[in-house]
């Protein structure tokens, strides 16, 4: 085989090799953009989700400081009552207790804290007082991060696709300026670039999870 022969079987499977990277660089950077895309989306509504769940949770948090903060008054006036001596005032304000602190109440003086130093100071640190509102703020609260910490690894996944796609450009640049050159050994060099960069970034995809529509 003569050496111009030799030259135009090696620029035409350098040419073809181009052309396969091309096509296969083209290919996986449109499928690494649709997939950014989608975990991207779905970043968004894990956003919008742990932001509306912190909402709720910020809002069962008021109306249960409201709440507490009533215990309290009510607490501090039946104190009043039992210094001054007064039972029925006492009873008073007992028969309008909430009943999430009327038990604890209730457990509490049954403990006689006015004369046993080991009994809780106030009923508010009975185990008994764990307020409704209190408990589904808290469960709000830990829904939220944790839709939070979902977004977050959403937005970690779209951005390694969104790396990807960075790789497969960088192949197509390869792949395309490589032809442009008349050294044949410099365009195969290049074109082997840009393979080597396509195969790198199909590892990467392979590592990545996939979501469809």
């Amino acid at each position: 085989m003569s050496q111009s022969e030799t030259s135009e079987r090696a620029s035409a499977i350098s040419d073809t090799l181009a052309a396969i990277v091309l096509s296969i660089a083209a290919l996986l950077t449109s499928w690494a953009s649709f997939q950014a895309a989608l975990w991207d989306g779905e970043q968004a509504a894990s956003y919008t989700q742990a932001g509306a769940t912190r909402v709720k949770a910020s809002l069962l948090a008021t109306e249960n400081g409201q709440q507490q903060g009533l215990d309290m008054f009510m607490f501090t006036q039946w104190l009043n009552a039992y210094a001054a001596e007064d039972r029925p005032l006492q009873d008073f304000y007992h028969e309008r207790f909430r009943p999430e602190f009327r038990q604890a109440f209730d457990d509490w003086l049954a403990l006689r804290p006015m004369h046993n130093v080991e009994a809780p100071h106030s009923p508010f640190l009975m185990p008994e007082y764990s307020p409704r509102l209190a408990r589904e703020a808290s469960a709000l609260d830990k829904r939220a991060d944790a839709q939070f910490e979902e977004g977050q690894r959403y937005n970690s996944t779209s951005d390694a696709y969104v790396a990807a796609t960075v790789v497969f450009a960088l192949s197509l640049f390869l792949g395309g300026i490589g032809q442009t050159f008349d050294r044949k050994r410099l365009a195969a060099a290049l074109t082997l670039i840009g393979a080597a960069a396509c195969v790198f970034g199909l590892v990467r995809l392979t590592a990545l999870p996939t979501m469809s529509l």
